[in-house]
């Protein structure tokens, strides 16, 4: 990570932002990776799940809040089980939490064994946040990577 990036990312907000969008890059990104993958449409899923092709669209583009309840449907209707992993910041600048003490040590032990590594995010400029926020893709070896 590059050191203009370390010091956006003690902004609060553009903290907050980076740490959101990852989490929904990381997931829409597994979506369209399994649908990939598997050979099927957004239309085909869509059938699975009784909603139509657009709400797909609308998941897969980021831009729609997935809920649990619907990242789970999606999962059933894929045959996959997606979990939830709490891991600890590196680094907690620019987080209500960069003051607390270390994470617990039982957090490191429910981590995956395997796990998604990330080569870059970039973020926009901090007058573009509200327009522009990054978007993830998979890369070759699992990894995920900016767009």
């Amino acid at each position: 990570m590059s050191e203009r990036m370390r010091e956006a990312l003690r902004d609060p907000e553009i903290r907050r932002v980076f740490e959101e969008e990852l989490l929904v890059g990381e997931a829409t990104d597994t979506v369209a990776g399994l649908l990939e993958s598997l050979g099927l449409s957004q239309k085909e899923l869509a059938t699975r799940l009784g909603v139509t092709p657009g709400r797909i669209s609308q998941i897969l583009s980021g831009k729609e809040n997935l809920t649990l309840r619907s990242l789970a449907a999606l999962g059933w209707a894929l045959g996959v089980r997606f979990e939830l992993h709490a891991l600890a910041m590196a680094d907690r600048s620019g987080t209500p939490a960069a003051s607390d003490p270390p994470a617990p040590p039982w957090l490191d032990r429910l981590r995956p064994t395997a796990r998604v590594t990330y080569r870059s995010v970039r973020m926009p400029g901090a007058g573009r946040l509200a327009a522009a926020k990054p978007r993830l893709r998979v890369l070759t070896g699992g990894q995920v990577g900016a767009a």
